[in-house]
């Protein structure tokens, strides 16, 4: 003869149930996080060249043996080689940097790039080469004046065509040019940049090249005659001007 089952015997039948599917279920996700891994992959189909952004980039758990790209910096920016498809991997192999701007990547901190065109038999362009450290002075009718300090020449533009040319090729550019009109490319100091654009046509621009041993600012001679003289600021009324006062020891 069957018997009823009472309310409490199949809440325990069931709960058993229950915890059996539930200790299934954990057992299965203990083995998957033992055998397997998180990498990143692609949301979406994406052609090959397109940048990656943060959000064409998902989770993907693979098997541990298959390795891949965890972190996200390592691939924002950067451009895919191949064609993929929604869910597929990053491989490293499969991305490349974007091209970068030759010009940015040689201005040091701190400066910025500034093209001046040296003047006739003034600056012997030709003999210059990437790097090189010097300044620039120019002499007029009030005296010797320091236009800028530190400048480091980054490359020229000259030539019959005017396109950028490399500064190693400096001579040949004067050579087949047959003529002075190159520009400077220089890195400066932000507050070179006014005093160098204020050359005037009589002005005589001279430069003061350092040797290679003192490539460094702190290493620089420095050029600078001590000084003989102050200047001081006399006000009358509205009117202002400057009187150069001899120093004192």
């Amino acid at each position: 003869m069957n018997k009823k089952l009472t309310g409490s015997t199949t809440a325990a039948i069931s709960m058993f149930l229950i915890s059996g599917v539930f200790a299934s279920v954990l057992g299965v996700r203990q083995v998957e996080r033992v055998t397997t891994h998180e990498v990143l992959g692609i949301a979406g189909d994406w052609p090959a060249g397109v940048s990656i952004e943060p959000a064409m980039i998902q989770k993907i758990r693979v098997d541990k043996q298959i390795s891949g790209v965890k972190d996200p910096s390592q691939l924002v920016g950067k451009r895919l080689v191949n064609d993929k498809k929604n869910g597929e991997i990053f491989r490293r192999n499969e991305l490349t940097a974007p091209p970068r701007s030759w010009l940015a990547q040689q201005i040091p901190e701190g400066k910025v790039l500034y093209t001046m065109r040296p003047q006739a038999g003034a600056i012997p362009h030709s003999q210059l080469r990437n790097g090189d450290l010097f300044d620039v002075l120019a002499t007029g009718p009030e005296g010797v004046r320091t236009l800028a300090k530190d400048v480091r020449l980054i490359g020229v533009m000259g030539g019959q065509s005017g396109r950028p040319v490399p500064v190693v090729n400096l001579a040949s550019v004067s050579r087949t040019a047959g003529t002075p009109e190159v520009s400077m490319v220089v890195a400066i100091a932000p507050e070179y940049v006014y005093p160098l654009a204020s050359i005037r046509s009589s002005d005589v621009v001279s430069i003061v090249l350092h040797g290679s041993g003192h490539a460094t600012t702190d290493s620089r001679i420095r050029i600078e005659p001590t000084p003989t003289h102050r200047n001081i600021e006399i006000v009358a009324g509205l009117n202002k001007r400057q009187v150069a006062v001899p120093m004192t020891n």
